[in-house]
């Protein structure tokens, strides 16, 4: 033991020190001083600790055998732990004394207890910890790993990490974090992964080599936390300023004079812009207890006919919206008028958000969407639909109520049919060249000064457009019959009556005047051949014209499908015309247009005698409008505007006086399907 790097001594029977080897007395010289030989533990100790000594001795001696056991020793200045070592062993061949050894394990002590705070860290961390071997595979794996991914660790020790695999990141991907990773550098970076379950979760993982004492990589630490709800929040904040943009753009495109219907379109179509949107509705709830759609717009195909819900599905829904917003998965149902629609469109869930007026629900705005339930709810949509209920209630929630509280939009059309409560009027259409009346528009009047396209439209979401435009039109053919034979008369019409054939052709039937029908350039038409043949069996003397050419949204492809007689400028080309070489150019581009295809062309609301000149300077034939005739009532007509007369030259009038006129126009806009 001279030479040993630990303590040894022997002490006699009586507990005096016989030995000290040089290491414990280089340790404990302070306390042994020079003449150790025959001094007792307590010659160096206090009371307590000899005492305690040498019962550990006694201890010793009785129990025949080694004793090991550990204490801190006040050494080399400081408390050390130091692991102790007693045996029985003869001194000089008499009576049993007590050897001993003692080796400090104070850094070894530390250094396990370091570990064990560390390994207590780790298994309590909130973030998922997970060891990789060099040779790929998963040893170490923390409680939080089994919480997050749903494996237990049992179930992964041994195992790849690509058990955890979502498929979403590429070979690329993880190429490039190997390459990092074999290099020495940490990798840091969000992955997709797959739970136990089978549901995805987004990872903030940090990724570094471990390093043995002598530096070299012998395995791989990932310290990863979940940030799914974190990365949610962040996609929704930005989902929520798109929205709060297209919230914006939308009102910044609403006009004053828009109808409920028109402001209701633009809410829907604004809607299905919204992620996982396929479609959007807005149900009016009547006085009747009838939901009645005044909306309905499709992503990326026309707007569907409009149609009312059926009496039961219709309490059922008034019922549920008094409770709030709600996402039901759709369900096939023979009876109700959308089922092949949402069938087609492979819709699997609907939301719904209450629209209400002064805290009254007076309809609902729905979403349908080809996701499931929980697909939708968890796409957080349910909060923009509610907020644009909500607009909706606010822009046309008073007007709404007010149609319902009125007795309902039905009640309304059937009245105006029934009771005939409309008056006919006619616009002349005069060739620009010889100032002369070739032509009338009939438009309508309404009794009640509602305005046409809000009565036309209103009729139609019930059910009773065709209906009221058979009897516009009849009133005007009636009235008609006192203008000039010569002239022309221009009719307003929908696609959908004219692709129904019958009526109007019934309508139509002996009437020898020469008739122009005018479909508007914003009315969508699905099937242009099946449209094109309908006007054939017209026969003859019935031509087509297209309406506001220029702001329709089919633009020249509706002109080119259709082969229209006449193509009508809109306004918006006329106003102003003296000074805007833009339009100059366009309108001499239709003109060439016209004559190349053989249609000629009709400019719509001239207004002052600078517009006047400017179109017949560009050759434009034939024109209405303020300028050259009010609509007026067949008996109101001056002699002065009769067929092959020339037109009055009234005074122009302001571009708000034109647009006031355009109201009457009879049945002809598109009734834009909401």
């Amino acid at each position: 033991m001279e030479s040993a790097p630990v303590a040894a001594w022997l002490k006699d029977s009586e507990g005096r020190y016989v030995y000290a080897n040089p290491h414990l007395l280089a340790t404990m010289g302070r306390h042994m001083g020079p003449a150790w030989q025959g001094k007792t533990d307590a010659d160096m100790w206090p009371p307590a600790a000899a005492a305690l000594m040498r019962t550990r001795d006694q201890a010793t001696l009785e129990g025949g055998g080694p004793q090991v056991f550990t204490r801190e020793m006040p050494f080399a200045g400081g408390l050390h732990k130091v692991l102790l070592i007693e045996f029985p062993i003869p001194i000089d061949g008499q009576a049993m004394g007590v050897g001993g050894m003692a080796i400090d394990v104070t850094e070894y002590s530390n250094q396990s207890a370091e570990r064990g705070q560390l390994a207590a860290v780790v298994e309590q961390a909130t973030e998922s910890v997970m060891i990789v071997g060099l040779d790929g595979l998963i040893v170490y794996v923390n409680p939080a790993f089994e919480r997050v991914t749903g494996y237990a660790s049992t179930e992964v020790l041994g195992k790849n990490p690509r058990i955890l695999s979502s498929g979403i990141q590429t070979r690329w991907f993880y190429d490039a974090m190997w390459a990092s990773l074999t290099s020495g550098l940490p990798w840091v970076s969000d992955l997709t992964n797959r739970r136990k379950d089978g549901t995805l979760f987004t990872e903030e993982a940090n990724i570094s080599a471990i390093r043995d004492s002598a530096g070299a990589i012998s395995g791989y630490v990932a310290v990863k936390r979940d940030v799914t709800s974190d990365r949610a929040l962040a996609e929704r904040s930005i989902d929520l300023a798109r929205e709060r943009e297209s919230i914006g753009e939308m009102m910044r495109g609403l006009r004053a004079s828009d109808t409920p219907e028109a402001t209701a379109h633009a809410i829907c179509r604004r809607v299905v812009e919204l992620s996982g949107i396929t479609a959007a509705q807005l149900l009016v709830f009547e006085s009747n207890g009838i939901a009645r759609t005044i909306a309905f717009a499709v992503q990326g195909q026309p707007d569907p006919t409009l149609h009312s819900i059926p009496t039961q599905r219709s309490r059922h829904l008034r019922e549920r919206a008094a409770e709030g917003p709600w996402i039901e998965p759709w369900v096939s149902r023979a009876g109700h008028p959308y089922n092949q629609v949402l069938t087609s469109l492979r819709i699997r869930a609907i939301a719904y958000a209450p629209v209400r007026h002064d805290q009254k629900v007076i309809g609902l705005l729905c979403i349908d969407s080809e996701g499931s339930v929980e697909d939708v709810a968890e796409a957080t949509v349910l909060p923009s639909l509610v907020e644009f209920a909500d607009i909706a209630g606010a822009l046309i929630g008073r007007d709404l109520a007010q149609r319902v509280d009125a007795g309902g939009g039905r009640a309304h059309s059937l009245a105006i049919i029934e009771h005939t409560a409309f008056q006919p009027v006619f616009q002349p259409i005069v060739d620009l060249a010889s100032n002369a009346v070739v032509g009338y528009e009939a438009l309508t009047r309404f009794a009640d000064g509602t305005h046409p396209e809000s009565a036309f439209e209103e009729a139609a979401a019930v059910g009773l457009g065709a209906e009221l435009e058979i009897a516009t039109l009849k009133a005007a053919l009636s009235d008609s019959e006192a203008l000039p034979a010569s002239a022309w008369l221009n009719l307003n019409a929908s696609p959908e009556l004219i692709l129904s054939g019958g009526p109007l052709r019934s309508l139509l039937q002996g009437n020898r005047r020469h008739m122009v029908l005018e479909v508007t350039e914003h009315t969508a038409i699905a099937d242009y051949p099946a449209f094109r043949a309908a006007m054939a069996a017209l026969g003859p003397n019935v031509e087509l014209a297209v309406d506001d050419a220029g702001v329709g949204f089919a633009s020249f492809r509706h002109i080119l499908e259709l082969h229209p007689a006449f193509v009508k400028l809109d306004r918006w080309l006329i106003k102003d015309l003296e000074s805007d070489e833009a339009r100059k150019a366009m309108i001499a581009g239709l003109r060439h247009f016209g004559r190349s295809t053989g249609c000629r062309l009709i400019a719509e609301g001239i207004e002052t005698d600078r517009e006047f000149a400017a179109l017949r300077s560009l050759d434009i034939q034939l024109g209405q409008g303020y300028l050259l005739g009010r609509p007026v009532v067949i008996g109101d007509i001056p002699l002065a505007t009769q067929a092959g007369a020339p037109a009055g030259t009234t005074p122009a009038k302001s571009a708000m006086a034109a647009k006031a006129a355009r109201p009457w126009r009879h049945a002809a806009k598109p009734l834009a399907p909401a």
